[in-house]
């Protein structure tokens, strides 16, 4: 909770004239009073800049004896009083000893009962003492003193004229009491009065005004409130931008500082609560903690403050398991609970949390104390909180969630039974309005399952447990992920219990998967960097639960619609940074006003996607609480958001930047069938899009998710064994055979063997049984393009196959490649960019040819064969630019991409696992990176081809998003890409370019359309006709080869 502001003990030195002249002047011609009362102000300003707490004692010493030498006629003896009893106010805040509170009321009530109505000073009186009620309100919680102290600064208020030197402090001070009404009372009316004064405050003080950091913290702290109640991001981003410049505008030493970086942190924890940027919660840790070091255990605040940074850290646990985060968090919440007395209006709060992380350990440990703990501390606190208070419904869905876990311990049915009354009970207090009535509601569900599964279920259980998910996913201001979640357990409730059900369903499962699909775009904010967006809760649960809808849609027979989901839940990312190029034509139709910031904002974003958001600054506060400048990525995305939905307002414009339907998607099988194989639990099927947008289904019988698992995990083993998932980052280990990794010895063929057959078996085969129907009859391999879903994604699908065991030619063998030309591609979305040729037909194309044979990067690893290879390129293509060695910059590189049709990259690739953004090429110069590359396009882009290691590995956590190097030369412009599955041989490669470049070259001569994946295919089987490296044994070194795209 946050003070108002006083104006400081006003001097009443200059009042000369009014003095009855019973004091005798000193020899200063000053009565011995106002020499104490300027000695005292200037103590109360020396005070308010250093924190001094002996100056703020010299101040009261010196106004106490000020009033004993101050005859009581005298009309300086109120103003005296009056100061007196604030700067006891003030050090009341300090040390928390009752008696300076109490006495500073009885003080402030005297001088104001002493002052005029009529008084210039009226309105001062009224603030001190409406200041010093506040005090008493917050430490004891009388709601009759925060009703007076509302009353008497709305008096103050219109006591003072438009103008007034004091305006901006009574405005601020209403607003702000105002704002800690609606934390009592819930009054949204109040809060958005509390913004529009303290908006008006902050306008009103000058840049230069002492008081302008305090105004512009408590005007965002009001901010952030008003999101916790409903959602508004524009909110949440003006309170981090006021706080944030409360904390830059306050120097090191200021006694504010700490509340100030108090504040900041707590709405940096909320901002990435709700969008998920880690480095948000990162800063908010180092600014709660820096906060708390500088608090002595004696401060007031310093309770709250650790129960802030508890909070903050117990976040963070929850973020990384780290088991130091909850112990610190406990830690800082038991200190907080112990330095606060008994009667304290926040004594309840720290409880409560002090309970829900000895719950959250008990999660970890298992030892049932802890839980027990937690429920006693729970339920203390909800028994201190008063009825109405608007914090009373997040603790009882605390203390119904503890209860809950110990159920499931002990087995104790009354702790279910009071779970579900909690529950229960905490859905009925939170408004209608309110953010987190979803997760309230969806928690309640889940509680009611709790209870339908067990012995003890009620005949209506089901029905209530629908209703709540109904409810929770139609919250139009809830979380949208917390929102899908719902529709999530509406689904399965559906699903498994609708014999159960005492009423209709007011939804049908796909009625509820649509809804749920609607929230996709919505989960993943464009405002927060790339890195956040991959290591953000939303895409996990997004993959889920599109591929729980997808299935269930073919379940039902809607093949379209499953293929849209399934769309729409892939490579969610990448589709956000193409939804941000909008193609020029679209922009065209669009009003110039509206196209031209759209291009802006977009541009914008895109160079914000891979970066951290920039550092806050005075030029980025808003002009008004209504007008965000939109000077971060957060603020971008916000401006983004309102574009498009003003666009979509438009004639024709009903369904811009929305997720593409089947009709839209056809042109994605014009040179194939393309493949969509879905994954799950239940069912495992294929969806072949072709023709004019057909789409066939084919069921998997003989492919099950844990089947798929295991084929995924026995290759990898293998792949870890032989090295060849090693990362590099120029700390390799001496091999000479393999870039990115090092191979020990041949690969075992008959480990490869079994994984390629059981591809074919239970996946290939049952699909190309039916694809080999719908083609026409050609004298060229048909075109197949494969898009897998779950892990799927990281299996050779185009190598499956029945591979003899000798290396004989013409052993009879059963092969994807004896049967299609194989190609892979991210999204559907991905294969439809314009097929015409960048270079006129029988043009050679441009070509950038890169090779790093001893990068000072990965000098422990040389690769000598990229030289060997880049010359083969140089002798096969026309016109060429080679950048070898120490020419290999990553801006050498980067320009040759923008002005070079094709480009062939011959060096060390990385996938990184830890921050998949960071996967890289090493040129000479350092690591060029995904997250660079993602902040360019290439409109003419045509060839890429990655002769370096793992280009096409991606990450195991992210199988839906396509995080890969490969990816992403596609989605900055490249319509084909050449890349690896896993490292590849120094040895192999040169020899797979040689006839893969040579075809191309024929295919230049030849005019018409490119087929890069064809020249591929071709390369593969003239290497896999070889002897030794690469043969048709050496699985390892010619199957990681892959084409993607187009």
């Amino acid at each position: 909770m946050s003070a108002p502001d006083n104006a400081g003990p006003h001097s009443p030195a200059s009042a000369g004239s009014s003095s009855t002249g019973h004091s005798e002047p000193n020899v200063n011609g000053l009565p011995p009073y106002k020499e104490l009362c300027i000695s005292a102000h200037q103590a109360y300003s020396q005070y308010e800049t250093r924190g001094d707490l002996e100056v703020l004692e010299f101040a009261i010493r010196s106004l106490r004896l000020a009033i004993k030498t101050t005859e009581d006629d005298n009309p300086d003896k109120v103003a005296i009083i009056s100061n007196l009893g604030l700067c006891l106010n003030e050090r009341f805040k300090c040390i928390g000893e009752p008696q300076d509170l109490e006495e500073g009321i009885s003080l402030s009530q005297l001088a104001n009962a002493l002052t005029q109505d009529d008084s210039p000073e009226k309105h001062l009186r009224l603030s001190n003492l409406a200041l010093s009620l506040l005090s008493r309100f917050e430490r004891e919680g009388r709601a009759e003193d925060l009703g007076e102290a509302i009353a008497l600064w709305t008096r103050a208020f219109k006591l003072v004229p438009d103008g007034h030197e004091d305006k901006p402090l009574l405005l601020y001070n209403l607003g702000t009491s105002l704002r800690i009404g609606f934390e009592e009372s819930g009054s949204t009316d109040d809060l958005e009065k509390a913004i529009e004064l303290q908006t008006r405050a902050v306008e009103l003080t000058p840049e230069d005004h002492p008081k302008k950091p305090m105004r512009l913290r408590n005007l965002g702290i009001s901010h952030r409130v008003r999101f916790e109640r409903l959602g508004n991001l524009e909110d949440l981003e003006r309170a981090v931008v006021l706080e944030s410049r409360s904390v830059d505008l306050t120097p090191d030493g200021h006694p504010k500082k700490p509340k100030y970086l108090n504040s900041a942190g707590n709405s940096l924890r909320a901002r990435f609560t709700r969008l998920g940027d880690f480095a948000d919660l990162e800063r908010a840790i180092v600014l709660q903690a820096f906060e708390v070091e500088l608090t002595s255990d004696g401060h007031p605040s310093k309770p709250m403050w650790l129960h802030n940074l508890a909070i903050s850290l117990k976040v963070r646990y929850k973020r990384t398991r780290d088991a130091k985060d909850l112990e610190e968090a406990i830690a800082h919440q038991f200190r907080a609970v112990k330095l606060t007395p008994d009667g304290h209006t926040d004594k309840s709060s720290y409880l409560y949390n002090l309970g829900a992380n000895l719950s959250t350990r008990f999660e970890q440990s298992g030892n049932l104390d802890d839980l027990d703990q937690a429920i006693t501390h729970q339920t203390t606190a909800l028994t201190l909180t008063p009825e109405g208070h608007p914090s009373k419904p997040s603790q009882l869905f605390g203390l119904s969630s503890s209860l809950e876990k110990r159920f499931k311990r002990v087995g104790e049915v009354l702790d279910l039974e009071e779970a579900i009354k909690c529950g229960t009970r905490s859905v009925e207090l939170l408004p209608e309005n309110h953010a987190r009535r979803a997760q309230n509601h969806r928690s309640l569900g889940f509680l009611l399952v709790t209870r339908l599964r067990s012995p003890h279920a009620h005949a209506d259980d089901a029905s209530r447990a629908m209703e709540a998910s109904l409810e929770a996913m139609q919250h139009p201001s809830s979380h949208p992920l917390e929102r899908l979640k719902a529709s999530a357990l509406y689904a399965y409730l559906l699903t498994k219990f609708s014999h159960l059900l005492t009423t209709l369903p007011r939804l049908s499962l796909l009625e509820a998967w649509k809804h749920a699909i609607s929230l996709v775009p919505q989960c993943v904010w464009l405002g927060n960097n790339v890195r956040g967006r991959y290591t953000s809760e939303e895409l996990s649960v997004v993959s889920a639960a599109v591929n729980d809808a997808a299935t269930a849609a073919i379940a039902d027979g809607e093949y379209g619609l499953a293929l849209e989901w399934l769309e729409t839940g892939r490579a969610v990312v990448w589709s956000q940074v193409l939804q941000l190029r909008t193609p020029l034509d679209d922009l065209q139709r669009l009003p110039q006003e509206l196209a031209d910031r759209l291009r802006h904002v977009s541009h914008a974003l895109q160079l914000a996607a891979s970066g951290s958001p920039p550092a806050l600054t005075e030029t980025q506060l808003p002009s008004s609480s209504h007008d965000i400048q939109p000077q971060s990525s957060h603020g971008y995305a916000l401006e983004y958001d309102k574009l498009i939905s003003t666009i979509r307002e438009l004639k024709g414009f009903e369904d811009f930047s929305r997720p593409k339907t089947l009709s839209q998607l056809t042109g994605a099988c014009a040179s194939g069938p393309v493949v969509v194989i879905n994954v799950h639990k239940s069912r495992c099927d294929a969806l072949v899009l072709y023709h004019a947008g057909d789409v066939v289904h084919i069921p998997l019988p003989e492919l099950s998710l844990s089947r798929a698992m295991g084929i995924q995990k026995y290759l990898w083993d293998l792949l870890r064994a032989k090295h060849f998932l090693n990362r590099c980052r120029g700390d390799l280990q001496d091999e000479d055979d393999e870039r990115g990794g090092r191979v020990t010895a041949m690969d075992p063929p008959d480990m490869m063997r079994k994984i390629l057959a059981d591809l074919w078996n239970w996946v290939v085969k049952p699909i190309m049984d039916i694809v080999c129907t719908l083609v026409p009859p050609s004298t060229t391999l048909p075109h197949v393009t494969w898009c897998p879903t779950g892990p799927l994604v990281f299996l050779p699908l185009h190598a499956a196959g029945i591979y003899p065991s000798d290396d004989r030619i013409s052993a009879p063998s059963q092969t994807i490649m004896d049967l299609a030309v194989s190609s892979y591609t991210p999204t559907l979305e991905a294969l439809l960019k314009p097929r015409t040729q960048v270079t006129p037909a029988g043009q050679d194309p441009r070509v950038l040819i890169v090779s790093q044979p001893d990068s000072p990067f990965a000098r422990e690893n040389p690769i000598p064969g990229t030289a060997t290879e880049a010359a083969i390129v140089v002798s096969l293509v026309g016109e060429s630019k080679p950048l070898d060695g120490a020419d290999g910059t990553i801006q050498a590189v980067l320009e040759g991409m923008a002005t070079h049709e094709w480009v062939h990259l011959a060096c060390h690739g990385i996938q990184n696992r830890m921050d998949p953004t960071n996967s890289a090429f090493i040129l000479y110069n350092g690591h060029l990176t995904l997250a660079e590359l993602m902040k360019h396009h290439l409109p003419n882009a045509d060839l890429a081809v990655l002769s370096a290691c793992q280009t096409a590995t991606g990450d195991e956590k992210l199988s839906e998003e396509a995080v890969h190097l490969a990816a992403g030369m596609l989605n900055i412009g490249y319509k084909s890409v050449i890349g690896t599955m896993w490292s590849i041989s120094d040895y192999v490669a040169p020899d797979v370019m040689r006839v893969f470049y040579t075809v191309m070259a024929e295919q230049v001569k030849a005019g018409g359309e490119l087929q890069p994946a064809y020249a591929l295919h071709e390369a593969i089987k003239v290497l896999r006709r070889s002897s030794g490296r690469g043969g048709m044994n050496d699985f390892l070194g010619w199957v990681p080869f892959v084409h993607f795209g187009l």
